[in-house]
């Protein structure tokens, strides 16, 4: 056993930490964590070295293995009360007295997310730890959280300073405690990361939309790259985990990996760098996630805006510090830098949160927040990536935070409006047209859908019973809503306006137009009503050749966005001219 060589008197002093304690297997308090520091052994008399049982060089043992070692494995205090009489006895002189200065600051109590064994974790992060130390000119207590729901307790009780944490447990964290991201990591370059849905290479599968009834295992479920995101991906396409003949959750994606290519599994999901070298051992990448931004450090605010900003300003540097590698390559394979954090930056974690949520909890507003609600026709996450550029643009103009809430129906987006929950709303025309609010005031449209795809399509498959539009009699037939106009209204009266009647037709209501598409694929309706761009978006994840184009609406109208009338005057006017402008017209969705 190595056991770090430190000032005898330190030694007498820790003691008496102990002396009102009882010593059968407690842990040391907190006096003990702070009386045993990196600086105690740098001045330790020779004598001492001598005597007691380390190696030829001191060995550092850190705090966390100091409390594992044990009181009885780590020291009797008898003997070394002895020796210490002993070599006065010998005439040998004995190191003056270590006595604590006061420090000017407490330290900082540093916390990180587990992701390997905690041994692992705390070497991994402490050559960060002592670069902060000597920056800031502040010590910093180190510690690995065995669960995510620890971290969000201590930061509650305000016991930990600044954590290293995953994008889905800062957004939990950021709903509970005044939290301030500080920087996110850069893994090769990049501070985004994505996941894949991978299969082996000789699997029949070769869309994501024909992995029902198949098995799926997952990895570290509760890291976004292993759980959110697998689930997003399956989820656009209509897929939970009641879809699959098996689910099991392993904990670790390696082990995920390996079962998949044993055969045991048929999917996983998984980050793209945990991939690696299987791709050339038999495994093949069916699908990629959009990309979300990277794990992240934060701070509580209650350290003030000058030391968070210090903090952030530090770790920022380590940037052009030559020796970076070193001090940060460490905590993950390609980390090699860091980027400047913004609160912002997660919103596509919370829409993709929410997303997968149902009934009342699906719905949240969060204080100090201005909120964008927006008609729940397609896939929040598609919907959030297009809006993104409107909600940049209408926070750098009227310096407004705002929360997009995306509910999950149309009726849902109606009571909220009706209720004036939201502030700022964007809708199809047709809805706003059915459904007035003299409360409100129109502002102005958008182009949420390119116009070139912004078109009513009837679509049924070809292993079907559908084969033209007079097939359609006594079917059923798939609608996002009956609010729908791109779903449900321009479909109705174009077939009309041919003199089609659709006797004894069932309609099935289903949410978005992507449950419609997949709905059809699958079967498990005849045909179905939604949008030309819903089509292309998804055509990736299904076989489109199978899908049989019955008819075309001429091109809908752009959505409309109006506000509550008494949002403040500048705030609409910003808008409307931001609107005017078409500067933030959404472009299409990347088809990956």
């Amino acid at each position: 056993m190595r056991l770090r060589a430190v000032p005898l008197n330190t030694y007498v002093t820790t003691y008496n930490t102990y002396s009102s304690t009882p010593h059968s297997g407690s842990r040391p308090c907190s006096s003990y964590k702070v009386s045993l520091k990196e600086r105690d052994f740098k001045d330790t008399f020779f004598p001492l070295k001598c005597c007691l049982p380390v190696s030829s060089s001191f060995s550092v043992i850190p705090d966390w293995q100091l409390h594992d070692l044990g009181y009885n494995a780590f020291m009797n205090f008898d003997i070394l009360q002895k020796l210490a009489l002993f070599l006065v006895l010998l005439g040998w002189p004995l190191p003056p007295a270590v006595h604590a200065e006061p420090a000017a600051s407490a330290p900082l109590r540093m916390l990180v997310i587990q992701m390997k064994t905690p041994s692992r974790m705390y070497k991994d992060f402490l050559p960060l730890k002592r670069y902060l130390e000597k920056q800031l000119n502040r010590s910093i207590e180190l510690d690995v959280s065995r669960r995510n729901s620890e971290i969000v307790s201590l930061f509650k009780e305000k016991k930990v300073d600044i954590a290293f944490v995953c994008p889905t447990l800062y957004c939990d964290l950021s709903w509970d405690v005044p939290v301030v991201p500080l920087v996110k990591l850069q893994v090769n370059g990049s501070d985004q990361y994505r996941s894949v849905l991978v299969v082996r290479q000789d699997s029949p599968v070769m869309r994501t939309a024909d992995l029902i009834d198949h098995t799926l295992v997952y990895g570290r479920y509760y890291c976004p790259g292993s759980g959110l995101l697998p689930r997003i991906m399956l989820q656009r396409v209509g897929l939970t985990d009641d879809n699959f003949f098996e689910v099991v959750k392993l904990g670790n994606d390696e082990s995920a990996l390996l079962s998949v290519m044993a055969r045991m599994f048929d999917v996983t999901g998984v980050p793209e760098m945990a991939v690696g070298s299987f791709t050339d051992n038999g495994l093949r990448i069916l699908r990629y996630s959009e990309p979300i931004p990277q794990y992240l450090f934060v701070a509580g605010a209650w350290l003030g805006r000058d030391l968070i900003s210090r903090i952030k300003e530090v770790m920022l540097d380590l940037n052009r510090n030559p020796n970076r590698n070193a001090l940060i390559g460490t905590i993950e394979q390609g980390v090699d830098g860091f980027s400047d954090a913004e609160d912002s930056d997660y919103d596509i974690v919370r829409v993709l949160i929410e997303s997968l949520k149902t009934g009342n909890d699906h719905i949240s507003f969060q204080k100090g927040e201005h909120t964008l609600v927006v008609e729940p026709l397609y896939y929040g996450a598609d919907l959030f990536r297009r809006l993104k550029p409107l909600l940049a643009r209408l926070r750098l103009e009227t310096g407004w935070k705002y929360h997009l809430l995306i509910p999950e129906s149309i009726e849902a987006f109606l009571k909220i409006r009706r209720e004036g929950k939201g502030d700022i709303y964007l809708q199809e025309p047709a809805l706003l047209a059915g459904f007035p609010n003299p409360r409100n005031q129109v502002l102005g449209s958008l182009a949420v859908i390119p116009p070139a795809e912004n078109i009513g399509i009837i679509i049924s498959v070809d292993s079907g019973k559908v084969k033209s539009l007079q097939d359609l009699r006594g079917k059923k037939i798939g609608i996002p809503s009956l609010l729908a106009e791109g779903g449900y209204g321009a479909q109705n009266r174009w077939l009309q306006q041919r003199g089609i009647a659709l006797d004894g037709v069932q309609l099935v209501s289903m949410g978005t137009c992507e449950k419609v598409l997949m709905a059809v694929y699958r079967g498990d309706v005849d045909a179905g009503y939604l949008t030309l761009d819903t089509l292309q978006r998804l055509q990736k994840d299904l076989q489109p050749n199978r899908i049989i184009l019955l008819g075309r609406t001429p091109p809908l109208n752009d959505w409309v966005i109006s506000a509550r009338k008494d949002v403040p005057d500048f705030v609409k006017n910003k808008i409307q001219k931001i609107l005017a402008e078409k500067s933030v017209y959404p472009q299409g969705i990347e088809r990956q």
